[in-house]
């Protein structure tokens, strides 16, 4: 199964085309926006969207959100003593997303579409595409 991403720096989401046209796949939560935000606690476990914006009061060490304005670049973010580049970041995003989406959809999703912005370069599409592929996916553009 192939599915849209929005990558987004603040909201991200994503969809299915189906006979009926375009649907916005619901998150664990039940919206169909997905905060651009990452969480990973000492024990290394990975927070996203709502409950990593939830940690950011109490460990905000803990807590990056942006990096989307980062990509392809050699910055690193520290999270509870654990650094990250902005494509593995993004990559915990949409491995969410794309569990979310094979559970709305009851089967596995290997392929996606990753939206990015006009003004990306060659450099930012590839850190974009390295993401999806991290996150298990075969990422057609």
């Amino acid at each position: 199964m192939i599915v849209g991403i929005d990558l987004g720096t603040t909201n991200s989401l994503v969809a299915v085309f189906t006979e009926e046209g375009p649907v916005i796949i619901p998150n664990r939560l039940g919206k169909h926006l997905t905060p651009s935000v990452v969480s990973v606690d000492e024990n290394g476990n990975v927070y996203v969207g709502e409950t990593a914006q939830e940690r950011r009061n109490l460990y905000p060490d803990s807590v990056a959100q942006a990096f989307k304005r980062s990509m392809g670049t050699d910055r690193t973010y520290d999270l509870s003593g654990k650094k990250f580049r902005p494509e593995e970041l993004s990559s915990m995003i949409l491995r969410y997303l794309k569990e979310d989406a094979e559970v709305y959809l009851g089967e596995e999703v290997t392929e996606a579409v990753i939206s990015v912005p006009a003004y990306f370069d060659d450099k930012r599409r590839k850190a974009t595409k390295r993401a999806g592929e991290l996150a298990g996916l075969k990422v057609e553009r």
